[in-house]
């Protein structure tokens, strides 16, 4: 064989395989990218993963979707049954990040409301905090290197390898991370007086980029016509109370760009001082425990019923 023929054969060769293997790709569609109605589920890197499931399986799929950090990642809407709800919230996101969902959900989409998780954190900076929110990923999700890895890691969970490292039920199909099976040996009460100890609590510093970010979100969303729904999540009592004056001018400056159409919740007011002062709400010094993410959940489900009150009947669909 002359050069040019095994130079042609070779190349012939290769379309042939990377062809099969983009088609095998589209076929298992593990994104939910091309056949949007499948259950999807975060296997690993949740940032590439539910951008990519905010192109057809988070907007084709649900009425409502939750949006924020770490704080709200771990709220499991299967809790709140009559509507349907994604959590399309990111560990470690900020609203740079998270807006790139938003503006793939509500374009492609028919939502009738968005809840957003107002912590600090949310907007404490701007600007993707890494290169895996990109367009590119899209692509790469016909054959990339992530993908080998979403595959390796549906197999490890799926057969219950290594569960104390991956956790078989970690994430679930409306985009609830259960962070807490990979969070071991932490003691809330002791995070939270050691902290209370050191006189410590969250920087509530406010980005000005990030806080234009949110505001044109919430523009967004109500051009839309989506209900907005923001809630400051819960703060352990005794670390609102050591930075109350921060904790609070946090809040106002949020509140004031939420405005009469919009729904805003104060979890930390004092009504609710029985729920932040019990360490059992949190599993460290502000992540919610099971009991706190019900807490939370139960909230935002009563006002649900009051904006939304006829129950919605998917037997149908």
């Amino acid at each position: 064989m002359n050069s040019k023929k095994f130079l042609f054969t070779y190349v012939i060769l290769t379309l042939v395989l990377v062809t099969l293997m983009a088609g095998i790709n589209y076929f298992i569609d593990i994104y939910g990218l091309f056949r949007g109605k499948k259950d999807r589920k975060v296997y690993i890197n949740e940032r590439t993963s539910k951008y990519l499931m905010s192109y057809r399986y988070i907007p084709e799929n649900f009425e409502g979707f939750i949006l924020g950090p770490s704080l709200s990642a771990n709220l499991n809407p299967e809790q709140i049954k009559e509507y349907r709800i994604y959590n399309a919230s990111i560990m470690g996101a900020n609203i740079s990040e998270l807006n790139y969902l938003v503006d793939n959900i509500v374009e492609r989409g028919n939502m009738k409301f968005a809840i957003i998780c107002l912590d600090p954190y949310l907007t404490k900076d701007h600007g993707r905090k890494s290169a895996n929110i990109t367009t590119e990923e899209y692509f790469g999700a016909l054959g990339s290197t992530n993908l080998l890895k979403t595959y390796l890691l549906y197999f490890v969970r799926n057969n219950n390898i290594a569960p104390h490292r991956y956790a078989p039920d970690l994430h679930n199909t409306v985009g609830w991370n259960n962070f807490e099976k990979e969070t071991h040996n932490i003691d809330s009460k002791r995070s939270i007086e050691e902290k209370a100890a050191k006189r410590q609590y969250e920087k509530t510093e406010i980005d000005p980029v990030a806080y234009k970010e949110l505001n044109t979100t919430l523009i967004k969303l109500r051009h839309k016509n989506i209900k907005v729904i923001g809630y400051f999540s819960p703060v352990p009592y005794k670390l609102y109370q050591l930075g109350k004056s921060d904790y609070q001018k946090f809040e106002n400056d949020i509140s004031a760009l939420f405005n009469k159409s919009d729904v805003l919740i104060n979890l930390n007011e004092d009504q609710y001082k029985d729920i932040t002062n019990d360490y059992n709400t949190f599993i460290d010094h502000g992540h919610l425990s099971a009991k706190g993410q019900h807490f939370v959940l139960s909230v935002l489900e009563r006002e649900l019923k009051q904006l939304f009150p006829a129950k919605v009947n998917y037997a149908s669909n």
